[in-house]
């Protein structure tokens, strides 16, 4: 009688298939975490939101432009208003309401309201210890 010799030890089978296991999800997430996947910052979400406000603004502007005020102090003051948010000068708008509609001492301060000045570009300043590495 001859017996097949195996050379395989008995219960070797489930070890392999953990480790085997282990090995596939070790792989899959290995290339999860390879694909690229941006994040915004906070500076991009803000300046997202920003803009969104910005061109609803605009579009209000667009808006109560197109209707005219009909000498509504409160329409006049939200034109004003956007108007200076949005970086414009509102003292055209303002003399002409006055000269239409009669003084109004919020449209006289929205037109006296200076247009905002850009910031000049912030650079830091050089050391010693900067220009040699050392930093």
């Amino acid at each position: 009688m001859q017996h097949e010799i195996s050379l395989r030890q008995r219960g070797q089978l489930v070890p392999m298939i953990a480790i085997s296991v282990v090995v596939l999800f070790t792989l899959a997430s290995a290339g999860a975490n390879a694909i690229p996947i941006h994040q915004p910052s906070a500076a991009e979400l803000r300046a997202a939101e920003l803009n969104a406000i910005v061109v609803q603004r605009r579009m209000r502007i667009t808006e109560l432009t197109a209707a005219g005020d009909h000498c509504t102090p409160a329409l006049a003051h939200e034109l004003a208003r956007a108007l200076v948010y949005d970086g414009r000068s509102a003292r055209a708008y303002a003399d002409d309401y006055q000269a239409r509609c009669g003084t109004d001492p919020q449209m006289e301060s929205w037109g006296r309201s200076p247009l905002a000045q850009p910031k000049p570009p912030q650079h830091r300043e050089i050391t010693d210890h900067a220009r040699d590495g050392l930093n």
